[in-house]
Protein backbone atom coordinates (compact mmCIF):
# COMPACT_ATOMS: atom_id res chain seq x y z
CA UNK A 1 0.00 0.00 0.00
CA UNK A 2 1.13 3.27 -1.12
CA UNK A 3 2.03 6.12 1.94
CA UNK A 4 -0.60 8.18 -0.10
CA UNK A 5 -3.29 5.90 0.41
CA UNK A 6 -2.49 5.54 4.18
CA UNK A 7 -2.67 8.69 5.05
CA UNK A 8 -6.03 9.60 3.51
CA UNK A 9 -7.25 6.89 5.85
CA UNK A 10 -9.08 8.61 8.95
CA UNK A 11 -7.56 8.76 12.32
CA UNK A 12 -9.95 7.05 14.91
CA UNK A 13 -10.56 7.92 18.31
CA UNK A 14 -11.16 4.71 20.44
CA UNK A 15 -12.13 4.41 23.62
CA UNK A 16 -12.76 1.71 26.31
CA UNK A 17 -14.87 1.60 29.27
CA UNK A 18 -16.24 -1.01 31.65
CA UNK A 19 -19.10 -1.71 33.27
CA UNK A 20 -17.21 -3.19 36.85
CA UNK A 21 -19.53 -5.21 38.85
CA UNK A 22 -18.76 -5.74 42.58
CA UNK A 23 -19.84 -8.72 44.91
CA UNK A 24 -22.99 -6.97 45.32
CA UNK A 25 -24.22 -6.85 42.10
CA UNK A 26 -23.48 -2.63 41.68
CA UNK A 27 -21.90 -1.24 39.04
CA UNK A 28 -18.82 1.44 39.42
CA UNK A 29 -19.79 4.49 37.73
CA UNK A 30 -17.36 7.69 38.31
CA UNK A 31 -18.01 11.60 38.09
CA UNK A 32 -16.36 13.66 35.20
CA UNK A 33 -14.41 16.50 37.46
CA UNK A 34 -15.46 20.09 36.34
CA UNK A 35 -11.87 20.57 35.04
CA UNK A 36 -12.95 18.24 32.33
CA UNK A 37 -13.72 20.28 28.13
CA UNK A 38 -15.53 17.19 27.42
CA UNK A 39 -18.55 16.67 29.55
CA UNK A 40 -17.43 18.11 33.15
CA UNK A 41 -19.46 16.98 35.97
CA UNK A 42 -21.04 14.15 34.16
CA UNK A 43 -21.00 10.27 35.04
CA UNK A 44 -19.56 8.24 33.44
CA UNK A 45 -18.22 3.97 33.69
CA UNK A 46 -14.33 3.66 34.12
CA UNK A 47 -12.24 3.61 30.74
CA UNK A 48 -10.43 6.23 28.52
CA UNK A 49 -9.04 6.77 25.17
CA UNK A 50 -5.84 4.95 23.74
CA UNK A 51 -2.94 6.32 22.68
CA UNK A 52 -0.77 5.35 19.62
CA UNK A 53 0.67 1.92 19.82
CA UNK A 54 -1.37 1.09 22.93
CA UNK A 55 -2.73 -2.28 22.92
CA UNK A 56 -6.78 -3.05 23.21
CA UNK A 57 -6.79 -5.96 23.92
CA UNK A 58 -5.47 -4.79 27.48
CA UNK A 59 -6.85 -2.17 27.29
CA UNK A 60 -9.87 -2.24 29.58
CA UNK A 61 -7.77 -3.44 32.83
CA UNK A 62 -5.43 -0.51 32.42
CA UNK A 63 -7.78 1.96 32.44
CA UNK A 64 -9.76 0.86 35.09
CA UNK A 65 -6.71 0.96 37.15
CA UNK A 66 -5.41 3.93 36.51
CA UNK A 67 -8.62 5.80 36.96
CA UNK A 68 -9.90 3.46 40.21
CA UNK A 69 -7.15 1.50 41.14
CA UNK A 70 -8.86 -1.56 41.35
CA UNK A 71 -7.69 -4.63 39.28
CA UNK A 72 -10.50 -6.53 37.68
CA UNK A 73 -10.86 -9.44 35.25
CA UNK A 74 -12.88 -9.35 32.34
CA UNK A 75 -15.79 -10.83 31.56
CA UNK A 76 -16.62 -9.76 28.27
CA UNK A 77 -14.20 -7.42 26.82
CA UNK A 78 -16.28 -5.85 24.10
CA UNK A 79 -20.43 -6.74 25.28
CA UNK A 80 -21.60 -3.24 23.82
CA UNK A 81 -20.10 -0.88 21.00
CA UNK A 82 -21.13 2.57 19.92
CA UNK A 83 -19.65 4.52 16.93
CA UNK A 84 -20.45 7.78 15.26
CA UNK A 85 -18.25 11.24 14.25
CA UNK A 86 -17.50 13.51 16.29
CA UNK A 87 -19.26 16.93 15.03
CA UNK A 88 -17.32 19.33 17.53
CA UNK A 89 -14.05 20.16 19.31
CA UNK A 90 -10.54 19.18 18.81
CA UNK A 91 -11.91 15.71 17.69
CA UNK A 92 -14.40 17.35 14.81
CA UNK A 93 -14.76 15.10 12.27
CA UNK A 94 -12.71 11.99 13.33
CA UNK A 95 -14.85 8.49 13.68
CA UNK A 96 -15.17 7.96 17.47
CA UNK A 97 -15.66 4.24 18.87
CA UNK A 98 -15.96 3.46 21.77
CA UNK A 99 -16.34 -0.46 23.56
CA UNK A 100 -17.68 -1.40 26.35
CA UNK A 101 -16.36 -4.48 28.44
CA UNK A 102 -17.61 -5.99 31.38
CA UNK A 103 -15.55 -7.09 34.42
CA UNK A 104 -15.46 -8.04 37.73
CA UNK A 105 -13.06 -6.65 40.71
CA UNK A 106 -10.46 -9.17 42.18
CA UNK A 107 -8.40 -6.86 44.01
CA UNK A 108 -7.69 -3.33 45.52
CA UNK A 109 -10.23 0.13 46.93
CA UNK A 110 -11.11 2.34 44.87
CA UNK A 111 -8.96 5.69 44.16
CA UNK A 112 -9.74 7.77 41.82
CA UNK A 113 -7.44 9.39 39.36
CA UNK A 114 -7.43 13.52 38.94
CA UNK A 115 -10.02 13.27 36.31
CA UNK A 116 -13.05 12.54 38.45
CA UNK A 117 -14.11 14.13 41.65
CA UNK A 118 -16.72 11.02 43.25
CA UNK A 119 -17.18 7.57 42.52
CA UNK A 120 -20.10 5.24 43.41
CA UNK A 121 -21.47 1.92 43.45
CA UNK A 122 -24.92 1.67 42.46
CA UNK A 123 -27.48 -0.43 41.15
CA UNK A 124 -28.57 -0.29 37.41
CA UNK A 125 -31.97 2.22 38.38
CA UNK A 126 -29.75 4.55 40.71
CA UNK A 127 -26.86 4.99 37.71
CA UNK A 128 -29.74 5.53 35.66
CA UNK A 129 -30.72 8.08 37.33
CA UNK A 130 -27.62 10.36 37.27
CA UNK A 131 -26.81 12.57 35.05
CA UNK A 132 -24.94 10.05 32.89
CA UNK A 133 -22.87 10.72 29.42
CA UNK A 134 -25.47 9.40 26.65
CA UNK A 135 -23.08 6.26 25.69
CA UNK A 136 -22.43 5.34 29.16
CA UNK A 137 -26.37 5.60 29.73
CA UNK A 138 -26.85 3.24 26.57
CA UNK A 139 -24.51 0.41 27.31
CA UNK A 140 -25.53 0.34 30.96
CA UNK A 141 -29.54 0.11 29.71
CA UNK A 142 -28.40 -2.71 27.80
CA UNK A 143 -25.48 -4.57 29.65
CA UNK A 144 -27.33 -4.56 33.05
CA UNK A 145 -30.31 -6.62 30.99
CA UNK A 146 -28.53 -9.73 31.18
CA UNK A 147 -25.99 -9.50 34.14
CA UNK A 148 -26.98 -11.78 36.91
CA UNK A 149 -27.04 -10.51 40.60
CA UNK A 150 -24.60 -13.06 41.87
Amino acid sequence: MRNKDRESRPKVVLVTRALVKNDKAQILVLKRSNERSYLPGRWELPGGKLDIGQDASSALEREVLEETGLVVIPTDRMAYWHGEIISSGKYKGLPYIILVGTAKTIAGEVTISNEHTAYKWVSKAQALELDLTSECRAAISVLTKNLKND
